[in-house]
């Protein structure tokens, strides 16, 4: 009996290990996410520097987590709840480390100065995705922390705000005079920027077909 208690707790704080490191990592691309919007605009190295270390943090989750879940899984049999959140933990790692990924990108594009060649409309475009892109995972976490629908519906219907956003920013590079290599470059940042708010709308409902919502472990 006394065994069988001590792997029931052990059972718990794999769980507990595995929520935390959810929340970690959807902390952590909310956070970058303006620091990678502060590396590309104004050729912030110290925010690029930041993303960059973060980047091997999340990449350390990622792979702590998916270990979790699936010793979980081929030892323990989780069902309920339980079962629908290790699920759910294990699809939406991808994205997670994904939206990281592309943040750190964007940083990356930043210190070689090419935020410096853009014009000041185009410039201004870019900030607001990036505020845009950095609320929506602001919502992505309240989604994880409550389950709500209602976030995650915030979540999508400023999705289609984001989209307006990239829209207008794909037509002011077409009018720009822009180096080609610059004009190519762009072309990556602005699909970077819209698959920021992309993985965010699927984070939050594959978060909210939870149900209930996280269980208490």
């Amino acid at each position: 009996m006394h065994c069988v208690a001590e792997l029931r707790v052990a059972y718990h704080q794999r769980l507990n290990d595995i929520d935390a490191a959810v929340r970690e990592m959807i902390m952590l691309v909310e956070q970058d996410i303006p620091k990678a919007g502060a590396a590309f605009l104004d050729a912030d190295g110290q925010a690029a520097d930041t993303v960059e270390a973060n980047e091997s943090i999340v990449e350390d989750f990622y792979e702590r987590v998916e270990q979790l879940v699936i010793g979980l899984f081929a030892r323990q049999g989780p069902v309920a709840g339980e079962l629908r959140f290790l699920l759910t933990a294990f699809r939406i790692l991808p994205e997670l480390s994904g939206a990281h990924d592309w943040a750190a990108q964007l940083a990356r594009r930043g210190v070689t100065g090419l935020g410096a060649e853009l014009p000041e409309r185009v410039r201004r475009l870019i900030g607001q995705i990036f505020d845009a892109a950095a609320d929506m995972w602001r919502q992505v976490g309240e989604v994880y922390l409550s389950g709500s629908a209602d976030i995650a519906d915030d979540t999508e219907a400023d999705d289609d705000r984001l989209d307006e956003l990239h829209a207008s920013l794909s037509a002011e590079l077409a009018a720009a005079d822009l180096r080609r290599p610059v004009l190519l470059d762009m072309g990556l940042v602005a699909r970077l920027l819209e698959r920021l708010g992309d993985s965010a709308v699927e984070v939050a409902r594959q978060i909210e077909l939870l149900s209930p919502p996280r269980p208490e472990f």
